[in-house]
């Protein structure tokens, strides 16, 4: 339980990425999580297709929830609530995935969201190197 509680935590500080209204690219990015949740699960076909709509409410709910209090000032109590949504979607999950893996949907979140995350860094760190790059070689055609 200890364990969950530190995962949620840290799942917390992750869903900042979520927080602006869906765009085509934020629903990609939804449909990915969900699949790569399910395959990590390895959910059956009918399991896949009762969690995928409760999985989209909670990410709606989530995300509600961090836009509404993210401005207050208040992290801790932003945390409480995002971690009561979790509790009360992990109870929604646990009928039709089971107590073991409704637990584990958060952590694949979190193993989701810090893969996308490290992704992001990568991308604009070669976009950084490629300036980099681009400048030294324009220094080096310009006359001395």
């Amino acid at each position: 339980m200890k364990k969950f509680f530190y995962i949620l935590i840290f799942a917390l500080g992750l869903q900042t990425a979520f927080a602006q209204d869906e765009g085509p690219g934020e629903i990609k990015l939804r449909e990915k999580m969900i699949e790569y949740i399910q395959t990590k699960l390895g959910l059956s076909r009918a399991e896949a297709e009762k969690f995928q709509p409760v999985f989209i409410n909670y990410f709606r709910e989530l995300k509600r929830t961090n836009r509404e209090y993210k401005g207050l000032g208040q992290p801790l109590e932003l945390q409480q609530k995002l971690l009561e949504v979790r509790m009360r979607y992990r109870d929604q999950f646990k009928p039709i995935i089971g107590e073991q893996k409704s637990n584990e949907v958060f952590t694949h979140e979190r193993d989701f969201l810090k893969s996308v995350r490290q992704e992001i860094n990568e991308r604009r760190q070669d976009r950084i190197d490629g300036r980099a790059d681009k400048r030294k070689n324009s220094e080096l055609l310009l006359p001395n």
